[in-house]
C-alpha cells in the first residue's frame, strides 16, 4: 500500500480536511490495515505531515475499482519511525467518522468476498490474568493491572492509569507454563472509570511482535483462552 497526503478537502469530504491518497495493491491489505478502535479505524503506512487530532479524508483505491472510496477520519496516533520488525511501519492510525461507516462496511464486505476472508473477523476471548504494565519509554511508569480479554493481535487491560491513545507500553506476564512473557505494543483506545475507583481505565492494546518467538508465545496464550472459552460454553449448555 502506498500513501501520500495533500491539503484541501472541500467537496471531496470534510471542509478543511487534509486528503490522503491510500492506494491498496491488494484487497487483503485493506483488511489487515484495520484497527481495533470504535467505530472503526485504519492504519496507513508512510510519512505524513499531519498532527494527532487533525481531520482527514482518506481516498482509498483498490485493484479493479476505478472509483475507490473516500473515508472521513481523524488522526488518532502517529508512529514516526519503523520498528525492527518489518511489520511495524511508520504511519498513521485513523479513527473513522460515523458518516463514513456505511462506505467502510461496504468496502470490508467487498474485500472479504474477494479474498475469501468473509466471517474471519478478529475474535476475542475472555481471559483474566495479572499483568505488569509499563507506560512510556524515557521515564516509564509501572502499574499492576489485569488482562480481561485477548485476540490474535492484542488485549484489553484494566489498570489504574490513563495513557493517551497511541502511547507505547510494555506488558509483563508471569505465566505458570510459559514463565515470564514480555510484550510491547501501544494503546488503541482508552475508556476511563471502567470499574470501581475513579482512577481505573480499560485500555485496548495492539501488540507488536518483533520476533517470531513473541508471536508464537502470544498465540499459545490466545489458544489457551480460546479453549477455555469453548469448554465453559459446552458446560453451560449441558
Amino acid at each position: 500500500m502506498s500513501s501520500r497526503a495533500s491539503s484541501g478537502g472541500g467537496s471531496t469530504g470534510q471542509r478543511g480536511a487534509s486528503r490522503i491518497e491510500a492506494n491498496f495493491a491488494q484487497w487483503e491489505d485493506f483488511l489487515t490495515a484495520r484497527l481495533d478502535v470504535q467505530p472503526a479505524g485504519l492504519f496507513l503506512a508512510g510519512s505524513f505531515d499531519l498532527q494527532v487530532g487533525e481531520e482527514v479524508v482518506a481516498h482509498c483505491s483498490f485493484p479493479g475499482d476505478a472509483d475507490g472510496v473516500r473515508l472521513n477520519a481523524r488522526v488518532l496516533w502517529r508512529r514516526l519511525r519503523a520498528g525492527s520488525d518489518p511489520n511495524v511501519r511508520a504511519g498513521l492510525g485513523l479513527v473513522l467518522r460515523s458518516s463514513s461507516m456505511v462506505a467502510y462496511r461496504r468496502v470490508v464486505e467487498t474485500a472479504e468476498g474477494k479474498t475469501g476472508m468473509a466471517g474471519r473477523r478478529q475474535e476475542r476471548f475472555n481471559l483474566r490474568i495479572p499483568v505488569l504494565c509499563s507506560f512510556g519509554r524515557r521515564n516509564p511508569v509501572e502499574v499492576e493491572g489485569e488482562i480481561t480479554d485477548v485476540s490474535a493481535r492484542g488485549a484489553a487491560v484494566r489498570v489504574a492509569f490513563h495513557p493517551a491513545v497511541g502511547d507505547a507500553l510494555f506488558l509483563r506476564i508471569e505465566d505458570s507454563l510459559l514463565g515470564t512473557v514480555e510484550l510491547s505494543g501501544f494503546a488503541t483506545w482508552v475508556r476511563p472509570n471502567a470499574g470501581i475507583g475513579v482512577a481505573m481505565a480499560a485500555i485496548g492494546v495492539e501488540l507488536q511482535f518483533p520476533r517470531d518467538e513473541d508471536r508464537r508465545t502470544w498465540e499459545r496464550i490466545v489458544g489457551r483462552a480460546k479453549a477455555e472459552t469453548r469448554l465453559s460454553t459446552q458446560y453451560s449448555n449441558d
